[in-house]
């Protein structure tokens, strides 16, 4: 088997299973592909007995007052993350600072623009988005679908949020699935 340099990324088809044998007789060929369901979002457990589970919210706000508030203009935020986890939902709204209404017809996630990027540089959402459209809120949560989104420990994500409005407060809640195993001692074996 040869190794070589790959020039021109495979397209779909090219993905497709292949059979490296041809089948022994009464046995069905493997198909190209299978479906599987997206939604709900269904991250991987680890069998190892010595990695346990639990959800972390990690949240970013970006308020009216803050230094990095201007209407129609990006403002980051990081998140750091300490434990390997997956990004199961993104979830988020906003408030009117000034007890002012929304505009009629719109809702709070309809107010702002939203993008996400890992440390790597690679991007859930490939242009900020309205967030609406991208992420959830507490009625019905952003999931993120398949297997979730890979975090590891010591990454972080940029947030970036792009208020429409001058007088909003903009929360948003990433709920993950941290993996936590050992941390200072084994079990040997």
């Amino acid at each position: 088997m040869s190794r070589d340099a790959v020039i021109q990324m495979p397209n779909m088809q090219q993905l497709g299973g292949q059979q490296a044998q041809p089948q022994p007789p009464r046995q069905p060929a493997k198909p190209d592909f299978v479906r599987m369901p997206y939604y709900p979002t269904a991250p991987y457990y680890s069998t190892n007995p010595n990695v346990g589970y639990q959800p972390r919210y990690y949240g970013a706000t970006l308020l009216s007052t803050d230094a990095d508030y201007t209407q129609n203009s990006e403002s980051i935020r990081i998140v750091q993350f300490d434990m390997p986890c997956v990004l199961v939902a993104i979830n988020g709204s906003s408030f009117r600072d000034a007890a002012t209404a929304f505009p009629l017809g719109y809702r709070p996630n309809d107010c702002y623009l939203f993008r996400i990027e890992y440390s790597t540089g690679d991007k859930l959402m490939t242009a900020a988005r309205m967030a609406s459209t991208v992420i959830g809120d507490g009625d019905n949560p952003g999931e993120i679908g398949g297997y979730g989104y890979t975090i590891n420990p010591g990454a972080s994500v940029v947030l970036g949020i792009t208020p429409l409005l001058a007088d909003q407060r903009i929360d948003i809640t990433l709920v993950c699935l941290e993996a936590r195993g050992p941390s200072n001692y084994t079990l040997g074996g």
